[in-house]
């Protein structure tokens, strides 16, 4: 009967132990990688629901309002406000002061309105992602309210 020598076998222990661990970093590393796309598409999320919040929020705001004051709502301002309009006209104001605070790299936003009495809110801003997998560039939300 014939027995292998004991030192011909060392160090097949480490080597399975050194494929797990090499397993178990590609694994952490694939973790990695999709936590930071989930944070990166969480954010996205978060200011598409702020831009819908404020175009929401413009638009009941002028439905509430008089018919007559409508054209006090748009941005960029065109035409005149009457003196009942002036509430509106300082409203919209200090809402486009939040939309440009609220969304990063905002333009400023529009507000128009068509011959049936809809409003159009456009917001625009510029998505940078800091995980290098979505496409960066301007991100716009549009809204449109039922006519009157």
């Amino acid at each position: 009967m014939m027995s292998t020598p004991r030192h011909a076998q060392r160090g097949v222990g480490l080597f399975d132990a050194l494929v797990a661990l090499a397993i178990l970093a590609f694994g952490l590393l694939a973790l990695t990688g999709f936590q930071s796309r989930l944070v990166s598409q969480g954010t996205e999320a978060q200011q598409r629901m702020v831009a819908s919040q404020l175009a929401d929020e413009l638009l009941n705001t002028a439905l509430v309002d008089a018919a007559s004051n409508t054209t006090c709502y748009m941005l960029p301002v065109s035409g005149s406000c009457t003196a009942a309009g002036a509430t509106a006209l300082s409203y919209t104001s200090g809402w486009k002061t939040r939309v440009m605070s609220a969304l990063p790299n905002a333009a400023t936003p529009t507000v128009s309105t068509d011959a049936s009495g809809r409003l159009t809110v456009t917001l625009q801003w510029t998505w940078t992602s800091k995980d290098g997998n979505t496409s960066p560039g301007t991100r716009t939300h549009t809204v449109i309210s039922d006519p009157r």
